[in-house]
């Protein structure tokens, strides 16, 4: 039974493109990582594959309760026996002190914590969940879709955050600087690049990334940014956007954040 990846996705979703669907699935899937497994759920979306429920080919395995909860259109869940695995919806606004919010962050850090990642790095990392979950209302157009989750394992943490509003070049076509840009790659790449918004350059905003690739430090990280139809994809010990790579990928609605990050060997155990 094969490994259910985003690169097995990314097979899929072409071979879909071409109606070749059924020659290229396996019989049977495994699901081991949150990321391939939402993802395929947003391009569901738009009828190209099955959603993840409905995929004869796909054994959720230890995703199953989770998504069985997705499916109930719960605000939000975590696991009643280890609440290691859990799932947050975005609302129509923010709030910074909204205690269902605050309560889901600390399951997240105590997640992380369990993995074995250094409490420091654990706090960095739930700040860098919360910036994308705030980007979801400055930036999305459509923050009510948002949807942040995330698993935590032995020397294992990972973490989805996902919408389905406009994407990440129609936000940056919104201002004048850069109305002309016409490649989701690029716009993939800008967005991750310090200083760089719908807002401008010169509005001193567009840092919501620097927590993340603070937070991966010394950890072994695995980053793929969905939108449109390409993907940035960052990989290795201290993963920065220095060693990204760009790729075309199936056109996908909204912008999609998946991490992985895992112990570095220098790093465990040092609390």
């Amino acid at each position: 039974m094969c490994s259910f990846d985003f690169s097995v996705l990314d097979d899929l979703a072409f071979a879909a493109i071409r109606k070749k669907v059924s020659g290229l699935a396996p019989d049977q899937m495994v699901a081991q990582e949150l990321g391939p497994v939402i993802e395929l759920g947003q391009l569901s979306a738009s009828g190209l594959l099955p959603s993840p429920d409905q995929a004869t080919w796909l054994k959720l395995d230890s995703l199953g309760a989770l998504y069985n909860a997705l499916l109930r259109n719960q605000s939000q869940w975590l696991c009643p026996k280890t609440r290691r695995i859990g799932f947050f919806r975005a609302g129509r606004t923010l709030s910074s002190s909204d205690t269902v919010w605050t309560g889901f962050g600390l399951a997240i850090q105590q997640g992380a914590v369990a993995s074995s990642i250094p409490k420091k790095i654990a706090s960095q990392l739930t700040a860098a969940v919360w910036e994308l979950y705030s980007n979801l209302y400055e930036h999305s157009g459509a923050s009510e879709t948002g949807l942040i989750v995330f698993r935590a394992g032995p020397n294992r943490f990972e973490f989805v955050v996902a919408d389905k509003g406009i994407g990440v070049l129609k936000s940056l076509n919104s201002c004048a600087e850069y109305a002309a840009l016409e490649d989701h790659g690029e716009a993939l790449r800008l967005t991750l690049t310090d200083g760089i918004s719908r807002h401008g350059t010169g509005a001193s905003r567009g840092y919501g990334f620097r927590p993340l690739f603070i937070g991966l430090a010394n950890l072994n990280g695995s980053l793929r940014f969905r939108s449109g139809n390409h993907a940035l994809v960052i990989d290795g010990q201290n993963p920065s956007l220095m060693t990204a790579r760009i790729a075309e990928k199936v056109p996908i609605t909204g912008f999609l954040v998946s991490v992985v990050c895992e112990l570095d060997n220098r790093t465990n155990g040092t609390r």
